[in-house]
């Protein structure tokens, strides 16, 4: 099976989940600062101890792509 053919630059996005929608939000601004992007909010997990957010960011490579699903993994 074949990688999909990607097209840069293109909108990616990237979902984070944690337990604090405010710390979400501010850590995912401090990971996108300087590009084109959108934070929304997806959902609130059925108990509300989690919430997730839909993070929309412009990127110009795969380098920076990765650099970015590297450092949203450490949110949460």
């Amino acid at each position: 099976m074949s990688k999909a053919q990607v097209i840069y630059p293109c909108w990616w996005t990237y979902a984070i989940i944690g337990s604090d929608e405010e710390n979400l939000r501010l850590a995912a601004g401090e990971i996108v600062k300087g590009l084109r992007h959108r934070v929304a909010f997806s959902k609130l997990s059925e108990q509300k101890r989690f919430a997730s957010l839909h993070v929309d960011v412009w990127v110009e490579s795969e380098a920076e792509r990765n650099r970015i699903r590297s450092e949203e993994r450490r949110v949460g």
